[in-house]
């Protein structure tokens, strides 16, 4: 497949173009527009703590000096310049005319405070920013359903006794997660498995937690919020230049480094220690480092020991290196790795576990470059694995699991026509292997290699006029050789400002999901199966009233057709001590539809309060075209509701609580209700689990020491106590039909104390 060399080839042609004559700077990335006025002379010295990727030029400057351009494109997105030591220019964020002192922000402080100073004090320990984005002003998102949280409301919404590092995520816009020992969640209806998972421009769903062979147990990301500079959630019709996913798309970019001075923190939670330290790498502030580490010292999930009660250790690590090797040349390297452990005997009454262990990581080397006046090329090479191996008591291998990935993927982005032309293609080989040891003495082990590649290119121009129109369109061509498949997914997005304080946003498109190893290759797999396909239509509305507050509704459908379903759900399950292959074939036999409202509501500029709200009722149908039977899916989730606040006491504390909300899922499989007693069914996915109800809440306060802080906090999960529960792999019983084992309590009330320390040189 010739998709990347002519995608790329293509843009580097209209790069050489348009070195003829300068560029608009409107459109890009305002970290790319200042390394291009970075190579026209000014000495411009920025961190990505301020500089955000979700910044934009969302105007073409009226000046024609360098120096007047850089000032009107970062008063746009709230920033200033500043002198600094050596004839430098500091951008820093603009500060109010006249503050009150209780009113001033944490984040501005810090940013302010970062400035290479002799009097300036070290940055705080912890921000309290919170943005959350509906929609985008930005030509990158016209007219995209989209939720942004930065690095200061993924740290403020984070939790010493929930050991995943994205909780944050749990409770954004659109997302629905009500399991409390797993990392994954749902939107829209859609599985965790058809949910896209971007770090640092790589797609990767392997960066998580686990122990082989005991799914109960749940999942824990390998991603702290102390390392992420933000996350994005895209759903609906969104650009997808990244993989092939049939749902939604979380974006996670890891926060660069401080390049002014160096500093360690350490935090003391109820499940983990953590130590973070970051400082400036080369000489003049040219480059950064931050590297993180994490190790827990209490089994996740927490609980008392028991029979049937297990749990694992974990240990992780993230860095990043970002160095400026010219005005016009950045070279990056991002690092994600981690192991969990069984850590407690397992004590099941079937085949128990005696060790199982889970590794992965991911090393992904970029290079960007200014090129041809206007026109930014990224590059990066990337490589992730994942092993998973268990043991039972008896000695024998229970089974095991890896996966890799090696690829390459290339971007040029470029101003044409007075919009933004971008383009790319990525190509990748993977590999899989499978090692499953039934129980029992007449049981045939079962192995499972497979290697393929995939290739993938796309182009998306995004326009933005005066008029208040602005879209988007866009292509994605890839394919897989392990299904000998290829796809096609369009996408077109638009918004439509027709008063100062109204907007109108519509998008339409299509995505693919190639199948993956076990249903091709398995015991169960069919070498015939067809990508799942999906069509995204989204229509909303908003307005940002004169409080400073926006709220936006949207109105979703998507049309699912060819989605994977294994073999019907038997009345009668076995424990298992591993998660084997499920008996009988995969097939493409689900057609759905999922449609809904969601309705989000966010402040558009900080204060005391900040956080958000946002409510989503969605039903989701499948029909399977073989059997003939329709019914709730797995996902259908009618209503979730999920809020966060976070109050500013004064100008060194704060509190905070979050709320989720939802109604119960169905319970999988043909089960009924008789007499109050859950038992086998004819019917499929009637039975629903109790709705789910949490409220978290969190108070912390800084203390100054000389150059250091120390910031203490007090956290309780589950405030009210409730009793709410999560799926779990439950058997029948044969003789009486009796139901039992398919909920498991989650999380009851806890209180935690913890403290976290930062020393700055």
């Amino acid at each position: 497949m010739r998709i990347v060399p002519c995608v790329v080839s293509l843009l580097l042609c209209g790069a050489g173009a348009a070195a003829a004559g300068p560029r608009p700077l409107q459109g890009l990335r305002l970290d790319d527009a200042l390394r291009i006025l970075q190579r026209d002379g000014l000495p411009i010295v920025f961190s990505s703590e301020i500089v955000t990727r979700r910044m934009h030029v969302t105007a073409e400057p009226q000046a024609t000096n360098p120096r007047q351009q850089l000032d009107e494109i970062l008063e746009a997105n709230g920033l200033t310049a500043e002198s600094g030591p050596s004839g430098v220019i500091l951008v820093v964020r603009a500060r109010p005319a006249a503050p009150p002192p209780a009113a001033t922000d944490a984040v501005e402080r810090r940013h302010a405070n970062a400035t290479p100073a002799p009097a300036a004090a070290p940055p705080p320990s912890y921000s309290d920013q919170v943005t959350v984005k509906a929609t985008s002003d930005t030509a990158a998102a016209t007219g995209a359903t989209e939720a942004t949280l930065d690095h200061g409301a993924l740290e403020a919404s984070g939790g010493a006794l929930d050991a995943n590092g994205l909780a944050a995520v749990h409770a954004m816009p659109r997302v629905s997660a009500v399991d409390d020992f797993r990392s994954d969640f749902s939107v829209r209806g859609s599985p965790y498995r058809q949910i896209g998972i971007v770090v640092d421009g790589v797609a990767t769903p392997w960066l998580q937690h686990t122990v082989y062979g005991r799914s109960d147990l749940g999942s824990v990301s390998m991603l702290g919020s102390e390392s992420l500079d933000h996350a994005t959630l895209q759903a609906g019709a969104y650009p997808r230049v990244y993989d092939d996913m049939l749902g939604a798309q979380l974006q996670l970019n890891l926060r660069e480094g401080t390049r002014e001075s160096t500093r360690l923190t350490g935090t003391l939670g109820g499940i983990t220690t953590g130590l973070v330290g970051e400082g400036p790498l080369g000489s003049g502030g040219r480059g950064s480092w931050i590297a993180g580490v994490r190790n827990s010292y209490r089994s996740w999930p927490p609980g008392p020991q028991s029979t049937g009660n297990a749990g694992f250790g974990f240990a992780d690590l993230n860095a990043k290196l970002v160095y400026d090797v010219s005005p016009t040349q950045q070279a990056s390297v991002t690092v994600v790795g981690g192991q969990s452990t069984l850590d407690r005997v397992d004590e099941l009454p079937v085949a128990p576990l005696a060790t199982g262990t889970e590794g992965a990581a991911l090393l992904n080397v970029g290079w960007r470059s200014i090129v041809a006046s206007r026109t930014i090329i990224r590059q990066r090479v990337f490589a992730v694995g994942q092993d998973l191996s268990a043991t039972l008591n008896t000695g024998q291998v229970a089974g095991g699991s890896s996966n890799r990935a090696l690829g390459y993927r290339a971007e040029v982005q470029q101003e044409v026509l007075g919009g933004v032309l971008e383009g790319g293609g990525e190509v990748s080989r993977l590999s899989g292997r499978r090692h499953i040891e039934p129980s029992g003495s007449a049981a045939v082990p079962f192995f499972l290699n497979g290697a393929w590649m995939t290739h993938a290119g796309y182009v998306d121009f995004a326009h933005t006029s005066n008029r208040g129109l602005s879209f988007e369109v866009g292509v994605r061509a890839s394919d897989s050789t392990l299904v000998q498949q290829h796809a096609l997914t369009p996408w077109a997005l638009g918004a439509w400002r027709f008063a100062r304080e109204w907007t109108i946003t519509a998008s339409a498109g299509a995505s693919r999901q190639f199948t993956d190893l076990d249903a091709i290759m398995g015991s169960v797999g069919s070498p015939v199966l067809r990508p799942e396909r999906a069509t995204h239509f989204d229509v909303g509305i908003e307005q940002r009233l004169s409080t400073r507050i926006r709220w936006q509704a949207t109105l979703f459908t998507r049309l699912e057709q060819d989605v994977l379903r294994g073999p019907d759900p038997v009345t009668s399950l076995q424990t298992a001590s591993v998660d084997p292959l499920v008996p009988g074939p995969y097939r493409n036999a689900l057609a759905g539809v999922a449609r809904g409202l969601e309705f989000v509501v966010t402040p558009e500029q900080k204060g005391r309060l900040s956080g958000w709200l946002s409510y989503t009722y969605a039903v989701m149908q499948q029909h399977d075209m073989t059997t003939q039977e329709t019914f709730w899916s797995d996902f259908d989730r009618r209503h979730t509701f999920n809020a966060a606040g976070m109050f500013r006491i004064g100008p060194s504390a704060s509190a905070g609580l979050v709320l989720r909300a939802a109604s119960g899922v169905p319970i999988p499989g043909y089960l009924d209700l008789r007499n109050g007693t859950l038992v086998a069914g004819d019917r499929l996915n009637v039975i629903r689990l109790p709705a789910y109800v949490r409220l978290d809440g969190r108070l912390q306060r800084r203390v100054f020491s000389s150059a250091h802080q120390v910031t203490l906090f007090a956290e309780i999960v589950n405030a009210l106590n409730r009793g709410n529960e999560g799926l779990a792999t439950g058997i029948v019983e044969p003789v009486t039909g009796v139901a039992t084992g398919f909920s498991r309590p989650l999380v009851p009330r806890q209180v935690s104390f913890g403290l976290t320390i930062a020393l700055s040189h």
